[in-house]
Order: structure tokens, then sequence, then C-alpha cells
């Protein structure tokens, strides 16, 4: 657990003051209020939880069912870069399985864990909605496609 108290940069508060006004109440604007605070952080710690809380006056019960809800936010530390694998059906018939398992053996990395020296974490996920691209993974925001475990490692292997 991290003790380092959280708060949003200057530059990121000017942002979430501008996301309330997208919103006809703070609640429906704290969607994009955790990725910022995610972005800013590289994970949503407990004390980024309690500052979020008392900003938006949401309870931190609120907040934490949100962020368990969706597998795009982190309440645990990732690696510097996080590798999203799809293994939904149409990935999966041409390897998405396969290629997962086989960078999780690769990288001596286990589902979501830091790895690399805090360089990597993988997640599978369930879709990342790019059937045309099967199999395909994200390396942070970037999709790539049609990819088998070799060309998947030439491809993280070239990240910071």
């Amino acid at each position: 657990m991290s003790t380092q108290k959280f708060e949003f940069t200057p530059e990121n508060l000017v942002l979430y003051k501008e996301y309330l006004t997208r919103y006809d109440d703070v609640q429906s604007a704290l969607l994009p209020v955790l990725h910022l605070v995610q972005e800013q952080n590289h994970w949503i710690s407990p004390e980024a939880i309690a500052y979020v809380s008392q900003l938006m006056t949401i309870p931190e019960i609120k907040i934490k069912e949100v962020i368990s809800f969706y597998d795009m936010f982190y309440d645990e530390p990732v690696g510097r870069n996080v590798v999203h694998v799809c293994t939904n059906i149409t990935c999966s018939m041409f390897g998405g399985r396969e290629i997962y398992q086989g960078l999780l053996k690769h990288y001596k990395a286990d589902y979501l864990k830091p790895c690399d020296n805090n360089r990597l974490s993988f997640q599978k996920m369930e879709c990342l909605g790019a059937c045309e691209l099967a199999p395909c993974m994200r390396l942070n925001n970037d999709f790539v496609g049609n990819v088998d475990l070799n060309s998947a490692i030439s491809k993280i292997d070239a990240l910071p």
C-alpha cells in the first residue's frame, strides 16, 4: 500500500474542473476523473481514492465499486507498460490464449503483477473490440494486430 499523498497536478486540476462542466452532476464525471488519476499516478491508490472522494464529495465505497467493476482501472501498482491480450473467441481461434500464456512464460510474469524491473504488466482481456485484427493486443493505448508470439515479444521488447 502506498503512503504517498495524492493530489492532482495543477494541469490536471484544471482538466478536472473542465470535466465537471461537461456533466449535469458531479457523480457523472467520475469515470473521466478516475482515468485522469490513473494517467497521473499509473494506478488508483487508496490515497487517490480518498482525494477524489473529498474533491467530488462521493463516498469512498462508491468510488471503489466503480474501480472494481471496470477492468481498465488498477487498484494495485502495475508496470510502466500494460500489455492487454485479447482472449475472446475470435482472437482465441487465432491463438490469443496461447499468446497470452506464452508471454507470461517468456517474461516470467503473472496477471497484472509488475515484472521486468517494473517495466511490464500483462492483462488478458475478454475483448478489445478489434476482431478484424485477431489475434490482437493493446500495448498501453496502441492496438497491435495479427500477432503471433514472436512478433508480440518483439513489439513488447521495443517498449521503453
